[in-house]
């Protein structure tokens, strides 16, 4: 009982998805700095910005409905605290069942349907565009997301599975299509188009700060250990420690590049990129697979 309490809430769970998510951020943020011929942050940025969003006040707008705006940081950070649970990192396998795959992404959309809740409750026209964006870009980078969710879930049962082989060189549309909904669902460029700060000042969290913005934060750094978890288990083997924490390095710096030398796209680009690009490259592996070529 005391082993499964320390999983969930020490290692690989709850504290550790929190410390690792803001080292993630931090690593990215001092990695793309210094590939642009910058100096860039300390790694450890992420850790003062939330203990200082966390020490100043909730403000908000007298049309803006405050419930909502609580509650919404409070359940996307929840909804991606919970997807841990369901994925075996570093070989720790906490809560694993035939169709858990499914629990997860219900998780993962939860946690981005309450984001673009957020913006519509300030009542704010940059939050308002923001969460519009915010929907589009879920409707486009679900659909192959969660293809490539299946398509792995037809040869493990539809678990977060540890695997001993890699199914990234064996399924490489499947892989990117993974890949290209991550960048989406972290909303890291060339999909960063609900938060373009050029155009709609910071998106669906223009009007929030303090405790409320902190969560946010909170959650968008619990999303990268997430999803870097998960295409460490699912694609690249990682069944140990070890292979683990290498295989999650590697998937996080190639989501650096991505980050580096990328722009933002627009969003209807975004939309034909995702439905007409990758989905269909997604759907090849999905046919292979349902039809035993592999």
């Amino acid at each position: 009982m005391l082993n499964e309490l320390f999983q969930v809430l020490i290692f690989p769970g709850f504290l550790a998805a929190v410390i690792i998510g803001l080292l993630y951020q931090g690593i990215m943020r001092k990695v793309a700095a210094h590939m642009q011929h910058r100096v860039g942050p300390p790694i450890w940025q992420p850790f003062f910005d939330f203990l200082k969003l966390m020490s100043k006040e909730n403000i908000q707008t007298k049309n803006s409905v405050g419930f909502l705006m609580t509650i919404c940081p409070i359940i996307s950070f929840s909804s991606m605290l919970t997807v841990i649970i369901f994925v075996p990192i570093a070989g720790f396998n906490l809560l694993n069942f035939s169709g858990s795959m499914f629990v997860v992404i219900y998780f993962l959309v939860m946690s981005s349907a309450f984001l673009a809740i957020s913006g519509f409750a300030t009542r704010n026209p940059f939050g308002n565009i923001g969460s519009i964006r915010e929907i589009t870009q879920m409707v486009s980078y679900e659909f192959p997301f969660i293809v490539s969710f299946i398509t792995i879930g037809l040869l493990t049962g539809f678990r977060i599975a540890p695997i001993n082989s890699l199914y990234a060189p064996l399924l490489p549309f499947t892989f990117f299509a993974f890949l290209m909904g991550a960048l989406g669902k972290l909303s890291l460029p060339p999909f960063h188009v609900p938060e373009a700060e050029q155009e709609i000042v910071a998106g669906p969290f223009t009007e929030y700060s303090g405790p409320r913005l902190a969560m946010f934060e909170l959650a968008r750094s619990v999303s990268f250990w997430v999803i870097v978890s998960i295409g460490a288990v699912l694609f690249l083997g990682a069944n140990n420690i070890l292979s683990f924490a290498v295989n999650s390095l590697i998937l996080l710096f190639v989501l650096i590049v991505f980050r580096v030398i990328f722009a933002r796209l627009r969003i209807s680009n975004t939309f034909r990129v995702y439905w007409f690009i990758v989905g269909p490259l997604a759907i090849i592996d999905l046919v292979r697979v349902i039809f035993g070529f592999i």
